[in-house]
């Protein structure tokens, strides 16, 4: 930790950089949340591709018509991560400031992201799991094993652990960058 980094923490106290951080992956979590079950509700097949193998081999290959419609999806569900991710930053004290290290910044994010890789664990995977809602039930896969495989989805949370680590990299380089480019 540099200087930089300490006189900040002393200045924000670190609690508050984290319940910011927590905050924000809260948000994030309600937005992309909210997004896939919407997703789900229009047409559950974009997202085949998280669901258990024996579901996925059960409901075959996507058709033509879905995979068109994922690159659309994609794009919005990552404008609106986008979105998220400047809206905590504008609101976090420190950019105003200019005082958001490249270390603070990685700590944030993984705050912010592993919020979020929690939240899809816990709250989408496992409670969609469990309620099973009809919308989230591919037709003609109905009571099939793979619904009630919580291991899948907890491998899908350690696997999300490098990505948030990733992730957390280049958005604060991103950060830095900016930053030094004067924005």
């Amino acid at each position: 930790m540099t200087a930089t980094d300490d006189s900040m923490l002393v200045t924000l106290g670190m609690p508050s950089i984290v319940t910011h951080a927590v905050a924000a992956g809260l948000v994030l979590s309600a937005v992309v949340g909210a997004l896939l079950i919407g997703i789900l509700r229009v047409n559950a097949e974009i997202l085949l591709h998280d669901y258990p193998p024996d579901i996925r081999a059960a409901w075959g290959p996507m058709t033509a018509r879905t995979r068109r419609q994922r690159i659309p999806v994609v794009c919005g569900l990552l404008v609106a991560i986008v979105a998220v991710i400047v809206w905590s930053l504008s609101t976090l004290p420190t950019i105003a400031a200019r005082e958001f290290s490249f270390s603070t910044a990685v700590a944030y994010f993984a705050v912010m992201f592993g919020t979020f890789n929690a939240f899809d664990w816990l709250v989408l995977d496992c409670g969609l799991l469990y309620f099973q809602p009809r919308f989230a039930v591919l037709p003609g896969t109905e009571g099939m094993k793979g619904y009630r495989d919580y291991g899948f989805h907890f491998r899908g949370f350690l696997l999300g652990i490098p990505v948030v680590a990733v992730g957390s990299v280049f958005a604060a380089a991103m950060v830095v960058i900016f930053f030094r480019l004067g924005f």
